[in-house]
């Protein structure tokens, strides 16, 4: 559910202001680092207060805004969750866990919204079976037989065992 994968930045440390940067960075990760151990033990209010404390500091962080939008998700605040998912999306074009995430929020309010950002994924990750398999959902949803079955085919082609699922999960 929480997940992390941040990079110091390639710095030099020769001038003064590397050594700030990386500084920084240090402090950037261990917020971050601590905000996913805390939305993990469920104190989301106060992981919340941690991931605003990294975005204090570097605001476009992807990493703080994703997890807020998973806390959000997970206290089934699907607009808020969507916006903190947009803003990490802004933050780097290419999350596709971010796009995930927010495709599962909007699919009961917007499910054209959430079949684009599906097919973004799979834009950019080919393999995204469970992607797939979401779209085919929708796609059966929305009465598009034809495409559900084609969406459904590439899931199942690409991991098998997602032909036994049946129904969403969220």
């Amino acid at each position: 559910m929480f997940a992390v994968g941040m990079l110091l930045a390639g710095c030099s440390s020769d001038s003064p202001s590397s050594s700030s940067a990386l500084t920084t960075d240090a402090a950037i990760n261990r917020l971050v680092a601590a905000g996913i151990s805390q939305a993990q033990a469920k104190q989301f209010a106060q992981a919340q207060t941690t991931f605003h404390d990294v975005l204090s500091l570097d605001p476009g962080n992807q990493y703080a805004w994703y997890n807020l939008g998973v806390i959000a998700q997970a206290q089934n605040h699907a607009k808020t969750a969507v916006s903190d998912y947009q803003q990490a999306i802004m933050s780097n074009p290419r999350d596709t866990s971010a796009m995930y995430n927010e495709a599962i929020a909007l699919e009961p309010t917007n499910k054209q919204q959430s079949l684009s950002l599906y097919k973004q994924i799979v834009a950019i990750n080919p393999k995204a079976a469970t992607a797939y398999l979401r779209m085919s959902f929708l796609y059966d949803e929305m009465g598009d037989n034809t495409d559900a079955v084609a969406a459904r085919n590439k899931a199942t082609t690409l991991d098998p065992a997602l032909g036994s699922v049946t129904t969403p999960t969220t």
